[in-house]
């Protein structure tokens, strides 16, 4: 399980969901006080209010669907479908990063970006890699069971 190329790719996409929850990914200006904004529920409450809980529920779906996909080996065909799923889900995660600025309650001063918001695109990168070895271990698989 561990020795095969696409769970470590996992293991990295896991490592940076979790990651994601204390990096802030965004730096708010109002009214000269800056504001650092990241997904746990308590870091940003002052400014966000209830935007940032779709983006923390959003991350914590990655989470568990990495770790799940991890424990798939052995249903290849479904670890290629969800591993897929989870490339979507981070490049949705982006763009809910980016739309959460224009929703903020009030109107902030400054907006910049933050290494944070960049971490699912990488993530995505990973869970794209992960699904392109699968699909290969798969194709390995039924090249050989052609043989017989």
């Amino acid at each position: 399980m561990i020795q095969r190329k696409q769970t470590l790719f996992l293991l990295a996409v896991v490592v940076i969901a979790i990651l994601q929850f204390f990096i802030p990914f965004q730096k708010v200006n109002i009214s000269e006080t800056n504001w650092d904004i990241c997904l746990l529920p308590g870091c940003s409450s002052e400014v966000m209010g209830s935007n940032i809980y779709f983006p923390m529920v959003f991350n914590s779906i990655i989470l568990i669907l990495g770790i799940a996909i991890i424990f798939l080996y052995k249903n290849r065909v479904l670890q290629y479908k969800l591993a897929n799923l989870l490339v979507v889900f981070n490049i949705f995660l982006i763009g809910l990063f980016f739309i959460l600025s224009y929703t903020k309650e009030s109107g902030p001063e400054a907006i910049s970006y933050q290494f944070g918001s960049f971490l699912p695109l990488t993530s995505a990168i990973f869970a794209y890699l992960a699904a392109y070895f699968i699909k290969k271990d798969e194709q390995l698989v039924r090249s050989a069971d052609r043989i017989r």
